[in-house]
Order: structure tokens, then sequence, then C-alpha cells
């Protein structure tokens, strides 16, 4: 059924993250910080990359509608939820904003075509991955699904999977688009913004070239998204989280149905991704 409702028209989801555009890599001078909490939102380098998110973004529209999308959901997916420069972005655009919500890709079912990681970024622990972590920089050292390290990009292309929906493009840095290749397969389309030098300093495409080529990629991608098949996995899962502080996986525990391995692990199980995160 998921594949008739696709065909129905090109509905497109793109969940748009931060810390993978061109020419992103945190704020200078502070290693540590991360782009979208407290006082870092104030400061000139993240708005600086509010305008470059955007401006992505809007490239990834363009190209998603000179594909014959009929509809284009934006999702403020990082941090806070109200990143993106909301008056520049595409006229043609729906945008879902703000926290909390009532689950992650709350909006997403089968319905659309295809959904876009954009400016994504490498799991934790990833050598010269530009900003890496997973799902929070400031408390999770590294995520395992059923023993096998994984990130944001695969756990959010797994939940679509449950849903029905593929993905169809991924862009990153250059350690991200080989992370995303090598769960969803070789011949997915990505773009790589920059290449890493380490957490916080990249070689990156000039701003405009990046957008060019996330236009004609996401043009392409929505061309084929009918070829692209949704990222199954087989449950039952175990997602094991290790923290960075003790008191972090103390927290953590505290919810239901969870498991305190040791004094940095939490484990979570459940038959759907879903049902995970």
């Amino acid at each position: 059924m998921a594949g008739v409702a696709r065909k129905k028209g090109k509905k497109v989801y793109i969940s748009v993250d931060f810390e993978g555009a061109a020419c992103v890599v945190g704020v200078v001078g502070k290693p540590m910080a991360t782009l979208g909490s407290g006082l870092e939102c104030q400061s000139p380098i993240f708005q600086q990359a509010q305008r470059l998110v955007t401006a992505e973004t809007n490239a990834a529209v363009r190209g998603a509608l000179i594909a014959g999308a009929t509809e284009v959901l934006v999702d403020d997916n990082h941090g806070c939820g109200h990143n993106l420069l909301y008056e520049q972005l595409h006229p043609e655009a729906k945008v879902l904003i703000g926290t909390p919500r009532p689950g992650r890709f709350h909006l997403l079912d089968s319905s659309f075509a295809g959904l876009i990681l954009l400016c994504y970024h490498p799991m934790a622990g990833v050598a010269n991955g530009v900003l890496c972590h997973s799902y929070s920089s400031e408390s999770i050292h590294r995520m395992l699904l059923n023993g096998q390290p994984i990130g944001e990009i695969g756990c959010d292309a797994a939940w679509a999977g449950e849903l029905g929906v593929p993905v169809i493009l991924v862009t990153s840095d250059e350690a991200g688009c080989a992370e995303a290749r090598s769960c969803l397969g070789a011949e997915l389309p990505t773009v790589a913004t920059k290449k890493g030098l380490g957490r916080n300093c990249a070689l990156c495409l000039a701003p405009l070239k990046a957008q060019e080529l996330t236009q004609d990629a996401a043009r392409r991608a929505v061309s084929t998204a009918d070829k692209r098949r949704p990222y199954r996995l087989k449950g039952p899962f175990v997602l094991e989280r290790v923290y960075k502080w003790e008191t972090q996986a103390e927290s953590a525990a505290h919810e239901k149905g969870t498991e305190r391995v040791d004094p940095y692990t939490v484990r979570w199980r459940s038959d759907t991704i879903a049902g995970l995160l």
C-alpha cells in the first residue's frame, strides 16, 4: 500500500539539520560549544549558519519542485526546532517548527514519495567528522543498535523505512555521506559540502556551489524517487546509549523500560525503531 500511495503524488519531506551545511564548522574558539543552545544562538557565527542552512534548504526545495513535487514539507529538525530564517524560505514550502512535538517526523507518512536528509552530520566518534555527534553532542558518547554503531542518519532512515518512505538524498560532509551510503547503498544520491580536517575544521565548497549541487541532486533524487526502497531493519531492537557522564546515564535510566548496563550505558528494547527514539 505504501508504494501505491507514493504514486498518487510527489510529496517530499525535507528534514533539515544544521551542522552539515557548507562553511559551518561550529563556534570559533569554542570547540565544545553546540550550534543550538544558550547564548551560542545569539552569536554572529550561528546567525551566519542560519543563512547558509536556509539557502541550502531553498536549493533543495527548488530542485524538488523542478522535478514535479506537488508538496514540499520542510522540517526544522535541529535542536529547538526554530533555526531557519523563515521569511527567506521558498514560498512554496511548508515548514514544521518548534518543540516539543508529538514525535520525531510526526507528519511523515506513506503519502510522501521520499525523505531528504539535509545538512546532516556524521555519528559520534567519526574521525574528521565535522561536528559529529549522535542526537546530543553534550551527553551521548556513542549509540549502538543491536551491537552496531549508528547515528542520526541510520536511525532516521530506519524510522522513515517503518513508515514506508525511502531516503532519496543525503547532504553532509564527506564522512556523513560515506556513512549514509554504507547503510543505504552505494547508489544513494549524496552531496558532500565539505571535507572534514577535524571536528571543527573543514575544506568547504563555496556556499553558492553547495547550493547549486544540492538543487541538482534534489531534482534528480525526486525524479527517481520511485526507484528507491525504504530502509527497513528487522527487529526486535536493542539500542544502547553510552553517556559522557554518569549522572546523564542515571537520569536516562529513570525512563520506563530502560536497563542500566553500567555507570555510563543505558539500554532500550523495542520491536520498532520509533519505540526507541
